[in-house]
């Protein structure tokens, strides 16, 4: 009897952790799905789809500088971008960690690679790396970013 009551305790364990997993990886994408909105809104010079990612109360520390607080802080911030954007500018995010705090709120860092951007100099820079740190949230059943803090990161070695 022990050995039948252990056999379903552990069961209903293993059953219970691949559910969670696949619920985390279902978060996973759903919030990596936010960058790329937030990609395509920078390629597309749409700073209202950008900040459109962010809670209303949400806050950015972009690797330019500043602090701006609230969605619509974030858009004008994000407009003030639009002039380095090219027609061949493109943004891609890569190398994903996530940390679940709570079911529903995530500390996760990545890394950008922004190419073909103009820099302050009039000179199109052809590879600007950032990396970045954010809080998601899941607010009525849908994710979103809390606060965001970005910062240049060092450039790959010429080749």
């Amino acid at each position: 009897m022990r050995k039948a009551i252990l056999a379903l305790l552990v069961a209903v364990s293993l059953a219970f952790s691949g559910v969670v997993k696949a619920g985390l990886a279902e978060d996973e994408k759903a919030i990596k799905a936010l960058n790329d909105v937030f990609a395509e809104g920078f390629v597309k010079r749409d700073a209202k789809l950008r900040a459109s990612i962010w809670t209303k109360d949400g806050t950015v520390a972009p690797p330019t500088g500043g602090f701006f607080q609230g969605r619509e802080a974030i858009e004008r911030d994000f407009e003030q971008e639009i002039p380095s954007v090219t027609d061949t500018s493109r943004m891609t995010f890569s190398n994903y960690r996530f940390r679940f705090i709570t079911k529903d709120a995530a500390f996760v860092d990545a890394d950008i690679v922004i190419n073909n951007v103009m820099g302050p100099d009039g000179k199109v820079k052809p590879v600007v790396p950032v990396s970045i740190v954010f809080t998601a949230v899941r607010q009525d059943g849908k994710w979103f970013i809390q606060d965001e803090r970005a910062h240049f990161a060092a450039a790959p070695p010429p080749a």
